[in-house]
């Protein structure tokens, strides 16, 4: 292979995201990062092309300046999309990102000898056809490699409708050199790093952190054990580098932890962490975008999360029925969720730092069994979200939805999006998610 560069030059891609809503809950592309430090450690040249820059100015000048929080978190650009054939919505459809002849300029700037393209939600599918279609267009040649999480959980789909070259699922660290070694690429020097490709523009605002891989659970509803076939729990002095890296660079003090399972064996790992936090004395700012598991929270760890400086609390409480969690994902006992909250009182949290998710839409699941989960974790007093279950490929649940959903889901990942309500049935209608949408809205007015 001719090179473009003295180096070999791999394009990194975060796609644009079709949907018909998206916050930006410090939405990173960190894997994708990880393989850019991996290859640039290695010698190449690394492009990062990141479509869903909020800071970029001609996208701006078009579409207004997204509205930002100071957290780092916030909306993206967005312009008005066109359903897809065959849809049906009676909500306005988006494309979110920078403009579509922007994001082609930087493509065509790059001139790559290989592009990695990420993706996100099985449902955001288009966002990542439109940048391979781009990438073909300008560079016919060039082998474009598609991973993630809907790259994961439908390789076959995604090879079909996107114009990828390759399908990365499973072991990244091992199809990847299979690929670089195919295109007569050098190989990249030992394991995937913990560390991200250090980019002001990406870290500027807000950072991420993950301590553990996967997750120790098989959850009917959560695709995470399929993402991560085992448990991994990693090393908390890299995170602490990968935090003040970081922090140092860019004097970044908003941190978000990307963990799936965060708490476990929280004594060797996450309290360690926050410890040094704590001894470092930084004043910074944490975040938990992924809710964690409450039977793992106890007052030693909860006290360290206060003086480490947590902003906020997601507790996965999911259900108040116990028949629920022996059946979907063996959690915890039923009070576990007044001890926690009571225990982060004692630690200083407010009621308004904490949230605790319900989780809704189940398939058979019956709105009034949501109503009371709902109404015992509002009875705490602190916050209530109601979260919408989303069939996903490959889950416990997957079959059981496909068949009793009305949509296509294994058709068309469009449906997959909670805003379809794809379980809808007699015992749990629109009209009875819209309720359940109130009353937790109502429920913490009251809890203010």
């Amino acid at each position: 292979m001719i090179f473009n560069s003295s180096k070999p030059r791999v394009l990194l891609i975060q796609p644009p995201v079709y949907d018909f809503a998206l916050f930006d809950l410090f939405l990173k592309p960190y894997g994708l990062l990880r393989i850019g430090r991996w290859l640039k450690d290695s010698g190449y040249e690394v492009v990062f092309v990141n479509s869903l820059d909020y800071n970029d100015s001609p996208s701006s000048e078009i579409l207004g300046t997204p509205k930002r929080m100071s957290n780092g978190t916030g909306k993206f650009h967005r312009m008005r999309a066109p359903l897809p054939g065959g849809i049906e919505a009676d909500r306005y459809y988006g494309r979110y990102g920078i403009l579509p002849e922007v994001l082609k300029a930087k493509i065509k700037n790059a001139r790559p000898d290989l592009v990695f393209i990420t993706s996100g939600m099985t449902y955001w599918y288009r966002g990542v056809a439109e940048a391979a279609a781009f990438v073909k267009e300008l560079y016919p040649e060039i082998p474009v490699v598609t991973g993630g999480i809907y790259a994961s959980l439908m390789p076959e789909h995604c090879m079909e409708h996107t114009l990828s070259d390759y399908v990365v699922s499973g072991s990244t660290v091992a199809s990847i050199k299979t690929i670089l070694k195919e295109h007569s690429l050098p190989e990249p020097l030992g394991s995937l790093p913990g560390l991200p490709l250090m980019l002001r523009e990406v870290w500027r605002d807000a950072g991420v952190i993950r301590l553990n891989e996967g997750c120790p659970f098989h959850c009917d509803y959560c695709a995470s054990d399929i993402l991560s076939s085992s448990f991994n729990q990693g090393r908390w002095k890299s995170a602490f580098e990968n935090l003040m890296e970081i922090h140092e660079r860019f004097g970044t003090e908003n941190f978000a932890f990307y963990d799936d399972a965060l708490l476990v064996n929280s004594s060797t790992g996450f309290n360690p962490f926050l410890e040094k936090v704590i001894e470092r004395d930084l004043h910074l700012k944490f975040y938990l975008p992924n809710a964690i598991h409450i039977q793992f929270l106890d007052e030693e760890t909860s006290l360290l999360m206060k003086r480490a400086g947590f902003q906020e609390i997601r507790l996965g409480y999911e259900s108040s029925s116990s028949n629920f969690h022996a059946e979907h994902d063996d959690k915890f006992p039923e009070d576990d969720l007044f001890r926690v909250v009571e225990l982060l009182k004692k630690s200083g949290f407010t009621s308004n730092q904490m949230t605790a998710y319900v989780l809704g839409g189940l398939p058979d699941q019956s709105y009034l069994s949501v109503e009371r989960s709902i109404r015992t974790a509002g009875s705490t007093g602190i916050r209530v979200s109601l979260a919408e279950y989303s069939p996903v490929p490959g889950t416990k649940l997957w079959e059981k939805s496909k068949n009793l959903c009305s949509y296509p889901l294994e058709e068309e990942p469009l449906f997959h999006n909670n805003s379809f309500f794809p379980m809808k049935w007699a015992g749990y209608t629109v009209e009875n998610m819209n309720y359940l949408k109130n009353l937790a809205s109502s429920l913490n007015k009251q809890n203010r």
